[in-house]
C-alpha cells in the first residue's frame, strides 16, 4: 500500500522584506525556519502560506512526495530552509524547499542537502523553466520503493536543466548501499533514478552517481541530453552493480552527445522510439550500445550512432529482439566510426533469441530487422567479433562496410547474402 505525504507549502512574496518564523509541526520538535529577502517575483515556503496554495490552482506544481508501503505513516523530520534570491531566482536548499518555487521559471537546487528515505521528487516544470543543479543533492536509501519508482521525475516543455559552472552539479543515488548482483531482478527493493518525460528541452553538465538500477529513462520527444556523466565504476566492485542502464530511451527525436558513462549494463537501450541520435560518447564496463530488447509492438526506427567509443564491455555493437517477438520492427538504424577494445563477448551481435538473462540460442519470431548498416566498426575483443542469430528472411538489407574487429570469429545464421565479417 502506498500513501503520499506531500511536503512543504507555497506563498508568493512580492517586495518582501527579510523575516523569520519558527513553528512546531505535529510529531516533529524541529524548528522550520522561512527567510525571504527583498527581490521581485520571490517565492518563498511557509506553512502560514496554504490558502495561497490552495487559491494557484493553474500554476504548475512542484510536488515531492514520501511513499510509504507499509501501515506506518513516515514523517520527514529534516529541517526547512528556503532562500529568495536577489536575483529574482527561487533557491531549493532543503527536499522540503522544491514546493516553495512551483510558480518560477528561474530555479537553482542548491546542494547540499539530502532527498529522505522512501521519498521521490516530482518536477511538473513551467514551460520555459531554467534549473541550474549546483552542488550535491543526495537521496537516502529507500526500503519502499521498488523498479517501478524514480527518485527523481522532470517533466515539461522548453526547459533547460543545468550544471552550474562554478559549483557544479550533481545527484547521488548511493548505489552502493542497494547493490547486491541481483539488480531489478531479486534481491532488496531497487528505484530507479531519474525519469525524463519533457518536449524541446535540454540537460547540460549534469553527472550522475550511483544509481541503484537504471539511471535516466528518456521519454518525451525533441530533447538534448549534452555532456552527461554517469559514473557507477563503484559498481564493479565485486559484480554487485546490476541493471544499471545509462540512458534507456522510449521517446522520439533525442539526441544524446558528448557524454561519458561507466556502468554494469547497457551504455544505451532504445526500446522503441525514432529519430534517435548517440553522438560521440565514451562507454565503458556495461553491455554496449543497444538497440532493445524490442518487444512485440514496439517499433524502432531512423537510429544513428556514431564516433562511440566503448571499452571493457560485454558488447560492442548491439541489436536485440525478444524470442517470440511478434509485431513491431526495427528499421533504418546507423552505427559509424565505432572504436572497441576490451569486449568479453560480442563486438557486433544481431540477435532474435533475447530472454533477460539468457538467450535461448535459437532465434524465434516475427519482428522484422530491416536496414541496418555499419561503416567504420574496429577494435578488439577477447570472445567473438561477430555473431548473427536471425529468423530466417527477417534480417534484410544489411551492409557492413570498413568492419575491422579482431580476431576474427563469426557465426552468422538466417541471414543471406552473408554481411562482410561473416
Amino acid at each position: 500500500m502506498r500513501a503520499a505525504l506531500l511536503l512543504s507549502v507555497f506563498t508568493a512574496v512580492l517586495g518582501a522584506t527579510t523575516t523569520t518564523t519558527k513553528t512546531k509541526h505535529h510529531g516533529n520538535t524541529k524548528k522550520h525556519t522561512t527567510t525571504a529577502t527583498t527581490g521581485t517575483g520571490v517565492a518563498t515556503s511557509s506553512t502560514a502560506a496554504k490558502t495561497s496554495v490552495q487559491s494557484a490552482s493553474s500554476a504548475v506544481r512542484l510536488t515531492t512526495t514520501t511513499i510509504v508501503k507499509t501501515t506506518t505513516k513516515t514523517t520527514s523530520t529534516a529541517e526547512t530552509t528556503t532562500v529568495a534570491s536577489t536575483s529574482g531566482a527561487c533557491i531549493v536548499s532543503s527536499y522540503s524547499g522544491f514546493t516553495a518555487c512551483e510558480s518560477s521559471t528561474d530555479i537553482i537546487i542548491q546542494g547540499p542537502f539530502t532527498v529522505p528515505a522512501n521519498t521521490v521528487v516530482s518536477l511538473p516544470l513551467k514551460t520555459g523553466a531554467t534549473v541550474t543543479l549546483s552542488g550535491t543533492v543526495t537521496f537516502a536509501k529507500s526500503s519502499t520503493l521498488t523498479s517501478d519508482d524514480h527518485l527523481l521525475t522532470i517533466s515539461g516543455t522548453s526547459i533547460s536543466f543545468k550544471s552550474d559552472s562554478s559549483n557544479p552539479g550533481i545527484l547521488y543515488g548511493n548505489g552502493q548501499l542497494y547493490w547486491d548482483g541481483e539488480g531489478a531482478n531479486g534481491g532488496v527493493n531497487k528505484p530507479k533514478f531519474i525519469a525524463i518525460s519533457t518536449t524541446k528541452s535540454t540537460f547540460h553538465g549534469i553527472k550522475v552517481v550511483n544509481s541503484p538500477i537504471h539511471c535516466f529513462s528518456i521519454g518525451g520527444n525533441s530533447n538534448l541530453l549534452d555532456s552527461i556523466t554517469f559514473d557507477n565504476s563503484a559498481g564493479d566492485t565485486d559484480s554487485l552493480g546490476h541493471n544499471t542502464d545509462a540512458f534507456d530511451v522510449s521517446a522520439t527525436d533525442i539526441t544524446i552527445q558528448n557524454s561519458w558513462v561507466h556502468n554494469q549494463d547497457d551504455c544505451l537501450a532504445i526500446n522503441k522510439g525514432s529519430g534517435i541520435n548517440f553522438l560521440n560518447n565514451v562507454c565503458i564496463g556495461g553491455h554496449g550500445v543497444s538497440i532493445g530488447s524490442v518487444q512485440s509492438g514496439a517499433v524502432v526506427e531512423n537510429i544513428y550512432i556514431n564516433n562511440v567509443t566503448i571499452s571493457d564491455s560485454a558488447n560492442g555493437v548491439r541489436i536485440k529482439t525478444v524470442y517470440e517477438a511478434t509485431s513491431g520492427s526495427v528499421s533504418n538504424v546507423t552505427y559509424k566510426d565505432i572504436t572497441l577494445s576490451g569486449i568479453s563477448d560480442y563486438g557486433i551481435v544481431v540477435r532474435q533469441d533475447y530472454e533477460n538473462g539468457s538467450p535461448t540460442g535459437v532465434a524465434k519470431g516475427s519482428l522484422p530487422i530491416t536496414g541496418l548498416t555499419l561503416n567504420n566498426v574496429h577494435g578488439t575483443v577477447t570472445g567473438n567479433s561477430l555473431l548473427i542469430l536471425c529468423v530466417t528472411g527477417l534480417c534484410t538489407d544489411f551492409s557492413f562496410t570498413d568492419i575491422a574487429v579482431t580476431p576474427v570469429k563469426a557465426s552468422c545464421s538466417g541471414i543471406t547474402p552473408l554481411p562482410s565479417g561473416c
